[in-house]
């Protein structure tokens, strides 16, 4: 038969405090004091004293040790740490300081990236890297947003990174050994660098900025057997897919007439991860590209809606190569282009006027390669 335990009514935090035998010990308790030490904490009328001002049976007086915990220590019961709500209650002066502790640690971090402003000459020098192709071929440097994309373009040991603008510390962090221009920038200015406003409601979803330089391209480029060329394709989401293509199936070299998309452009390289910087490219004309494909002994092709099967014109090909010309999304090949590449179209259903050029480029190549 379990002996009578003592009961002790206490107004503690506006609760009775009953303590005995059967009071379960939770496991997150914090320890009180250890048994058997003389500066174990009990509790009393006046308040919290010591093992020796409590009644002489200290075995069942206060919150004194017996023989139901086991465990050597005297501790609180769970339920007195929490609030009225059954919320575990905080310790004020401990948070006022961890909270003093973090921010004197963050100025001590942020000491070590640069200040930026709408104004500042960074912001304009990126503002016009992200309009203008001219300039960013001018100052042989590109823009690229979005940390995935960043970090992805960090693979390349080749890339040169000139500054780096994120919200993310991590980022900064990740590039301080590469990079020595780090600006810790918020959304507003996010904003301002895409938006040119700062009132603009819609938030972009980017969180950081990269600037690179342009990698340097071979002066020569040889042993070419399938050369892509590009005609005035306008659109960068067209042209990043049609990359990401030509570098899946291993194409050798890509040619870029005049007027086409930038391969530089954010949106490009948003789509190709960088993975068309590591592809030899020519920017040019188009008797360049004729007189390129003269040089390298390669079949100028063009896709065309009233072109031939290609199959018959890799029969009677004589050349070691090809070169696939795809022409403008809405007008198709230029004229100057027909005057030396032969057309081909892909056999399709006769209610079906074209491809896009993405989805033709996709198909093309991968039958022109493994016909070679």
């Amino acid at each position: 038969m379990y002996r009578l335990v003592s009961v002790i009514r206490k107004y503690v935090t506006d609760k009775n405090i009953f303590l005995g035998s059967f009071l379960p010990v939770h496991r997150n308790s914090p320890v009180l004091g250890k048994r058997g030490s003389s500066s174990a904490a009990t509790y009393s009328d006046s308040g919290v004293s010591s093992d020796s001002d409590v009644s002489g049976n200290s075995g069942n007086s206060g919150l004194s040790s017996d023989s139901g915990n086991r465990g050597g220590d005297l501790f609180i019961p769970h339920w007195m740490n929490l609030d009225e709500g059954g919320r575990v209650k905080s310790n004020q002066w401990e948070e006022e300081r961890t909270t003093e502790c973090r921010q004197k640690s963050s100025g001590a971090n942020m000491e070590q990236f640069l200040p930026i402003s709408k104004r500042s000459k960074m912001m304009k020098y990126v503002i016009r890297l992200r309009k203008k192709s001219n300039y960013r071929k001018k100052k042989n440097s590109f823009f690229v947003k979005g940390s995935k994309t960043i970090l992805e373009l960090s693979k390349n040991n080749d890339l040169l990174f000139e500054a780096i603008l994120s919200n993310s510390k991590n980022i900064l962090y990740h590039f301080q050994d590469r990079c020595k221009k780090l600006y810790y920038i918020n959304n507003d200015i996010l904003n301002y660098i895409f938006h040119d406003s700062l009132k603009v409601k819609k938030e972009t979803k980017c969180d950081s900025i990269a600037v690179l330089k342009i990698p340097s391209t071979p002066k020569k480029v040889e042993h070419i057997k399938f050369l892509l060329a590009l005609d005035k394709i306008r659109y960068a989401n067209n042209l990043g897919n049609i990359l990401n293509v030509a570098y899946s199936m291993n194409i050798d070299c890509i040619f870029y007439i005049y007027n086409t998309v930038d391969p530089f452009n954010h949106k490009v390289i948003e789509i190709t991860k960088g993975s068309h910087f590591k592809i030899p490219h020519i920017v040019g004309s188009y008797t360049q590209l004729k007189d390129f494909c003269k040089e390298q002994n390669l079949l100028p092709i063009v896709a065309h809606t009233n072109g031939i099967n290609p199959h018959n014109v890799l029969k009677n090909s004589i050349q070691k190569g090809i070169c696939l010309i795809l022409g403008n999304e809405s007008t198709g090949p230029h004229d100057d282009v027909l005057t030396f590449a032969k057309p081909i179209s892909l056999p399709m259903h006769e209610m079906t006027n074209s491809l896009n050029v993405f989805v033709a480029a996709s198909i093309l190549i991968h039958y022109l390669k493994s016909g070679l």
